[in-house]
């Protein structure tokens, strides 16, 4: 996508072009600092403020109360390489091409919130966590500073540093992603605590009820939700301190402050465990927090109540900075909009996902690109370290990349030639998703759906072969692993 703005209008009449632009005056640009701070895996109901625990994440729910806006939001993915993408580029999984691991680093075609933030004369500084966003994934582009968070204490330092320039800062936050580590010092978080919690559950232990096929049980349930409550706890600690910093250099009012996650986190509720398997409620809504600095001239065009896609959050930004969104990409906060929120899941066990968000009905769309494999989960298993008993007949990989083959000569949304998209429309209650049967409205929002999908990403086509891919070391294999991601891309 070229990096050049397209003129957005011409003169009205000749007659007038001295008198009259048609282009509107622009806003006063914001010049103070943006911080925007990224939470991994949070699901939206584990905030107190967004009907959750109250005793969870306090310095979230403070936070909360004194923004402009906050509530729930629909994340463009429901895992982080497909969703960070988007949330960077403001433009849809499917048009940034970061759609699984192999093709996970982000295009150079593409500008990014630092690239275009940089251009309206900000210093540019980023803490990061997680293996996706590492400099060799591209998330280092237009970043004066590029480092690894570790502990927050340099990022605390960094935000109680701030003058009130124009100064952009995003934190990566990993917690309250897996591995889930048991923290005593934060058991009073809890609302119920079971009786037995492990020192640690990893991703390899969570991964055997990826599988639809295999029930999670009750007592584990309970467990895993807990130790990933307590990793929310320690997360809101971790942002507590990052807020405080921020006060403490006296730019707190001056500051435009974004809080949201790349995607959520499951426990059974849509026949699942962990995230990237679907696109269900807990997977895709998460919270999103903004606030504007004191006395700034714009209002956010939102309605209280309903959810709205958090990939608008860098056309915002951008906009604020006084710059210009690139075309193609979401619709600012500023603007109204209500065509709903779009999710995207590419390459799964022969299965492309969407959903469409509208208020508190949601349309889930699958279309077919492969017949399901087997193996798919078990080979998910052994490429995340776990041994599959029985032994799988072939390599891992070599599934992966039969699937693969498959998806690239395939269009995303029609799929597979004669076999139509499984449609199910849900109604989200306080109680979770409901089923809702009306041909008419599955239908409607279908179309919904699709016109939104284009209008984002242009018409379909194949998506061809992945692009380069860096060269792994042995240790960041593990690391990958050890998120519960399988090394090499599958």
């Amino acid at each position: 996508m070229p990096r050049t703005v397209r003129t957005l209008c011409l003169p009205l009449l000749a007659l007038f072009a001295l008198a009259i632009g048609c282009r509107e005056k622009a806003p006063p640009a914001h010049q103070g600092p943006i911080v925007l701070i990224t939470i991994d895996a949070l699901r939206a109901d584990v905030v107190g403020a967004l009907g959750g625990s109250p005793r969870a994440m306090p310095a979230l729910n403070g936070l909360a109360a004194e923004a402009t806006w906050a509530g729930r939001s629909i994340a463009p993915s429901s895992w982080t390489v497909p969703s960070m993408a988007a949330l960077f580029t403001g433009l849809q999984p499917w048009t940034n091409k970061s759609w699984y691991g192999g093709r996970a680093v982000l295009d150079q075609r593409f500008v990014t919130l630092p690239e275009s933030l940089k251009a309206a004369g900000y210093r540019t500084t980023a803490f990061r966590s997680n293996h996706w966003l590492q400099a060799e994934y591209g998330y280092n582009q237009g970043f004066d500073e590029f480092r690894y968070i570790r502990e927050g204490k340099r990022a605390e330092a960094h935000l109680a540093g701030l003058q009130g320039g124009k100064d952009f800062v995003w934190i990566h936050i990993l917690p309250p992603h897996a591995p889930y580590v048991r923290r005593d010092h934060l058991l009073d978080h809890l609302e119920e605590v079971p009786a037995e919690l492990p020192p640690k559950v990893r991703p390899l232990d969570l991964e055997p009820y990826f599988d639809p096929a295999v029930d999670l049980p009750e007592d584990k349930k309970r467990v895993f939700r807990a130790l990933y409550e307590l990793n929310a706890a320690y997360a809101d600690q971790l942002l507590g301190r990052l807020l405080s910093s921020l006060k403490e250099s006296g730019q707190w009012d001056k500051t435009l402050l974004v809080v949201t996650s790349d995607h959520g986190e499951e426990f059974g509720e849509n026949g699942q465990i962990a995230h990237g398997g679907n696109l269900g409620r807990a997977l895709v809504e998460v919270p999103l927090v903004v606030k504007l600095p004191a006395g700034f001239p714009r209002q956010l065009a939102l309605t209280p109540g309903r959810p709205v896609a958090n990939i608008r959050t860098t056309p915002t930004l951008v906009e604020a900075a006084g710059g210009k969104p690139e075309p193609g990409s979401a619709p600012s906060l500023f603007q109204p909009f209500d065509k709903g929120a779009l999710s995207e899941l590419y390459l799964g066990n022969g299965v492309n996902r969407f959903s469409l968000v509208d208020g508190d009905l949601q349309l889930l769309w699958e279309s077919r690109f492969a017949p399901p494999e087997p193996d798919y989960y078990r080979a998910r298993y052994e490429g995340i370290g776990g041994t599959p008993s029985p032994p799988l007949a072939e390599p891992a990989q070599a599934i992966f990349k039969r699937l693969e083959d498959r998806f690239a000569r395939v269009l995303p949304l029609a799929g597979i030639h004669n076999e139509k998209p499984r449609l199910s429309l849900w109604h989200w209650t306080p109680q979770g998703m409901q089923p809702v049967s009306d041909p008419q409205g599955i239908n409607r929002m279908a179309r919904q759906l699709k016109n939104l999908w284009l209008a984002a990403n242009g018409a379909e086509s194949l998506p061809g072969k992945g692009g380069p891919a860096p060269k792994l070391t042995p240790e960041q294999e593990q690391e990958l692993k050890a998120l519960g991601y399988v090394a090499g891309g599958g």
